[in-house]
């Protein structure tokens, strides 16, 4: 009885651990990157003339669930061209970000990808995370104290 016991807890606290969202922390622009697309939903190539960009959208976690939310909930960010960018947050929170590829033919017809986001374990390649900026220094000391004079 003791040995199940004992394996039970041992796959209990594997499990936790796999399933648990990491925090990242950080005290300068983090840096979020991705996989290339490189082909269709189909898994069809793209066509010389087409163009992927990706769009990048922000939503504070502490506002709930950010797969259950329409796009136009989540804050745009920016499009790149690359699979990289640079973020900056509006304010100190729990941020998750989300990814989804533009994709527009050499017709000018533009189709788009679902989102991926970083809290979603198959959407990550090491685990779900969300981002939490650090303060870097602390505010200065307040000078020029004085009385109004009255």
């Amino acid at each position: 009885m003791r040995r199940i016991l004992a394996i039970a807890l041992f796959f209990a606290l594997a499990l936790g651990c796999v399933s648990a969202q990491e925090t990242i922390y950080y005290e300068s622009t983090p840096t979020l990157m991705w996989d290339a697309v490189t082909t269709d939903a189909d898994g069809n190539p793209f066509l010389p003339g087409d163009i992927i960009e990706y769009e990048v959208y922000l939503w504070d976690y502490s506002q709930g669930d950010p797969t259950v939310q329409p796009v136009t909930s989540l804050t745009y960010f920016g499009t790149v061209g690359v699979t990289e960018i640079g973020l900056t947050f509006p304010y100190r929170a729990d941020w998750t970000v989300a990814v989804r590829t533009k994709h527009t033919d050499g017709g000018g017809n533009i189709t788009y990808s679902g989102l991926a986001y970083s809290t979603v374990l198959e959407d990550t390649a090491t685990g779900p995370f969300v981002y939490v900026p650090q303060l870097i220094w602390s505010p200065m000391d307040p000078t020029g104290l004085r009385d109004s004079g009255m």
